[in-house]
């Protein structure tokens, strides 16, 4: 039995039939939500260059991090 088409007849109905939210967003929430999606950016930014050189040892670029220091 599959529930896909369940799945969506059901979001049909609730798309169809919903009420309107009424909802507002300032130019401050708006601000914030840019924050947020730059912040979150700049921390996968850190994350992979603190990680790098271990993602080129095992995508086979570069040298393994155990062989820099032996030089």
């Amino acid at each position: 039995m599959h529930t896909t088409p369940r799945i969506l007849a059901i979001l049909a109905l609730l798309t169809f039939f919903a009420l309107p939210a009424y909802g507002y967003l300032d130019p401050i929430s708006g601000s914030l939500i840019l924050q947020a999606l730059i912040g979150g950016f700049a921390g996968l930014a850190v994350v992979v260059k603190l990680y790098w050189r271990k993602l080129k040892a095992r995508f086979g670029f570069g040298k393994p991090a155990d062989d820099e220091t032996a030089e």
